[in-house]
């Protein structure tokens, strides 16, 4: 399997995920702490490393 052969969202956490998932719905940052039970600040951490888990693939 090649490098560019992943997906992004193979390279993500369950929660990452289901955060992405809202984020793209235009949900804000208290919505999806809310609807998943989890704090802002929680919900602010995940969203980094989603960003970060597609900067890395982006640019290597």
């Amino acid at each position: 399997m090649k490098d560019n052969d992943y997906k992004p969202k193979q390279l993500l956490t369950k929660r990452e995920k289901e955060v992405f998932e809202l984020l793209v719905q235009d949900k804000t940052t208290k919505d999806i702490a809310q609807e998943l039970f989890i704090s802002q600040k929680t919900v602010r951490n995940h969203i980094s490393n989603v960003m970060h888990t597609f900067y890395l693939i982006t640019h290597f």
